[in-house]
């Protein structure tokens, strides 16, 4: 394998036209899609247009002329076939963390008799952070387990009254057997909340499919929704119904211009809202969705393997006595969409790449993670990255930033 075929395979690849859907700044190699997407083109203009036209003149009426009033539900829409889910199980609203609490709260207030809450140890904090906080609210009713990764499926059992995962591994980027999972949970009669915050449009998902329940993830990363963009909220048609939101306001009210004194919850997803939607961030939302027109889950999942295989490779190749040591699984099925690697000065190596314009990041305490997004991510990109790495080893160059302080977002 050289850089050209490497060109080749991006000539041939049937995703290349994706590329040009995005905004991407001249020269810099950018590695860290699954933090923050890059910009789709599209959504500049339109944002501009939606203040100077539709609110600057159109005001108050484009809540309907523009179809403000609608942009959850129909943004939930758009999410839907990229998850595995039909129209109507997903709504856009508030953060990922919040709509976290939003079910789990409604689901443990309805548990009777069981008190373990089972979290995952070691992968992002959210979702931990977010059930300790309901086992405090809930007194001495709950207790918080927090289970390896190996163990999780032990942990659950009839004692269990709420299970909730992340299903890709931010740090190594390992990915849960989703089906097997919650096959196992629906056999212990234990419900379970999916985090699909780093796995939704980076691979393929068939939630409904596999019998999920409950899911919630963000849009700002590979669905290129923006910094900060709102979360949205999965809830299977055959689960909608028995909900009964814990977190209510208006716009889940089944009449929500009616203004009644007392909370009825709405018949559909709506239920799972609760104030006013930010208009501005489901508008870009939008076109990170739309990045995905034409484009198969499969197609995308083919590309990323070939992508995270040529990266694994070359690092082994290339960088075999520098000290990495691959923290993503090997094996295809079993991963996300980044390829990670364990380094003893991985903040200093990054901050390196950074400085060489090859945009990665890291996580503590050594890991090097290299975000794949195949909508934008070449062939030529992952040679030119592992060339500009193995430089920098050769050089030593990422000596001059062992004494750097940490930066707040690494």
């Amino acid at each position: 394998m050289d850089r050209a075929a490497c060109e080749r395979l991006d000539r041939e690849c049937p995703l290349a036209h994706c590329r040009e859907r995005f905004t991407l700044p001249d020269g810099v190699l950018y590695f860290d899609g699954n933090s923050l997407g890059a910009l789709p083109k599209a959504t500049a203009a339109d944002i501009e247009r939606l203040i100077r036209t539709e609110w600057g003149q159109g005001l108050v009426e484009s809540w309907l002329d523009a179809d403000w009033f609608f942009l959850a539900r129909s943004t939930g829409d758009a999410i839907a076939p990229l998850i595995g889910a039909s129209a109507g199980e997903v709504i856009v609203a508030d953060s990922t963390s919040v709509n976290m609490f939003k079910l789990a709260a409604a689901l443990l207030r309805r548990s009777e008799g069981r008190r373990r809450v089972v979290a995952e140890r070691g992968n992002f904090p959210t979702v931990t952070y977010v059930l300790e906080g309901l086992v405090g609210l809930f007194g001495e009713r709950f207790d918080l387990a927090l289970a390896d990764t190996a163990q999780i499926p032990g942990a659950i059992d009839e004692r269990t009254a709420l299970t909730a995962l992340t299903h890709v591994n931010f740090r190594t980027g390992a990915m849960h057997d989703m089906a097997r999972i919650t096959a196992h949970c629906h056999a212990q009669g234990v419900p379970v909340i999916w985090d699909l915050s780093h796995s939704a449009g980076a691979v393929p998902l068939a939630l409904n499919r596999w019998g999920v329940e409950y899911a919630v993830g963000c849009t700002y990363k590979f669905l290129n929704g923006g910094p900060g963009a709102p979360a949205y909220v999965y809830m299977a048609e055959s689960a909608i119904a028995a909900h009964e939101p814990a977190v209510t306001g208006w716009f889940a009210h089944a009449d929500q211009f009616g203004f009644e004194d007392r909370f009825r919850p709405a018949e559909t997803i709506e239920k799972c809202l609760v104030g006013t939607p930010p208009v501005l961030s489901l508008r870009a939302v939008r076109h990170g969705i739309a990045c995905f027109d034409g484009v198969t889950m499969e197609g995308i999942a083919d590309k990323l393997r070939s992508l995270s295989d040529l990266l694994i490779r070359l690092v082994a190749e290339r960088l075999a006595d520098c000290g990495f040591v691959l923290a993503t699984p090997r094996q295809p099925a079993a991963r996300g969409s980044q390829v990670s690697f364990r380094h003893p000065h991985a903040y200093a190596v990054s901050k390196a790449l950074r400085a060489e314009n090859v945009v990665v990041d890291f996580r503590s305490p050594d890991i090097l993670r290299f975000g794949i997004a195949p909508l934008y991510i070449r062939h030529v990109d992952v040679w030119d990255a592992a060339d500009a790495l193995a430089r920098i080893m050769a050089g030593e160059r990422w000596k001059a930033h062992v004494t750097d302080a940490p930066d707040p977002v690494t």
